[in-house]
């Protein structure tokens, strides 16, 4: 993965929400995001972003330290290295304290019609 710039998440939670921000992890070291809005209350729906600045060997999500987080969906968009940005869609997960969430995902091949 090129140089990561920022990671905007937007995530639906599910049944079960933690009262604490959310942090993330890239090549060890854990941050905050830079912009939250919204909650992750129970049916609420949450607005990340991070300005890593890296090239991530590795890129996680964290899960509360207390309780659960059940996820819904998330949508991932990475801004990178000055190429477009490109987003992901990730399904329904649960995370507690000894679960994190891998985010490292390269940009989908461009697909061609033949």
């Amino acid at each position: 993965m090129p140089r990561l710039d920022t990671l905007s998440l937007k995530i639906t939670t599910g049944k079960r929400g933690p009262n604490q921000e959310p942090r993330y992890e890239i090549n060890g070291f854990e941050l905050d995001f830079n912009e939250v809005k919204g909650s992750n209350s129970p049916g609420e729906t949450l607005e990340l972003s991070g300005s890593p600045q890296s090239f991530p060997h590795s890129l996680t999500l964290i899960g509360p330290e207390e309780g659960h987080w059940d996820i819904e969906r998330i949508d991932a968009t990475y801004h990178s290295g000055g190429d477009e940005p490109y987003t992901i869609h990730l399904g329904a997960i649960t995370l507690d304290a000894e679960t994190k969430l891998s985010l490292k995902y390269d940009r989908p091949l461009e697909l061609l019609d033949v």
